[in-house]
């Protein structure tokens, strides 16, 4: 979740009150025009009214934008506490050649099969992405540069001594 946008709809809230208020005040300048024992003012009146309009149009957007804004935080945060959820169902766990990767917990495997994901994807995108692949090297099914070895057996290496992909 974004700090920034907590602060921005804090701040539309603050506007909106304020927006409010002011309706309020001209409601009251209006009822205090209407009490008066002089002369009703139909100009004053009518542009007191027009004012009072034009207040509660105003307050009615940004309340209007606080409430789009709301309902997007609140999805994102939703969004966070499930992604946070699956993100606990894996443990880190180090393959035989010592590369870090995330694996199914075994309690929490609910019929899926045993598998691995992702360390890259799952820290910087917030994305569960499944490594697979034959052999001793596996591959993110998202991303194939993040690539992990599981056992050692040294990928082919071609007369210039650089390596390059089987794919």
């Amino acid at each position: 979740m974004d700090l920034t946008q907590v602060e921005g709809i804090l701040g539309l809230a603050s506007t909106a009150l304020g927006a409010t208020g002011k309706a309020v005040s001209t409601v009251e300048a209006i009822k205090n025009l209407m009490s008066s024992e002089k002369k009703l003012d139909n100009d004053k009146a009518a542009t007191l009214l027009n004012t009072l309009a034009v207040e509660l149009t105003a307050a009615n957007m940004m309340n209007v934008n606080l409430s789009t804004g709301l309902k997007e935080l609140s999805q994102q945060l939703k969004s966070q506490n499930e992604f946070e959820k699956d993100k606990a169902r894996y443990e880190l766990f180090q393959t035989g050649q010592n590369d870090l990767v995330y694996k199914l917990k075994e309690e929490m495997a609910e019929g899926q099969p045993m598998h691995f994901i992702c360390p890259v994807c799952l820290n910087s995108d917030k994305q569960i992405s499944f490594i697979s692949g034959e052999g001793d090297y596996k591959r993110c099914q998202k991303d194939k540069k993040h690539m992990f070895r599981f056992k050692n057996t040294p990928l082919d290496l071609p007369p210039s001594g650089r390596w390059h992909s089987r794919l």
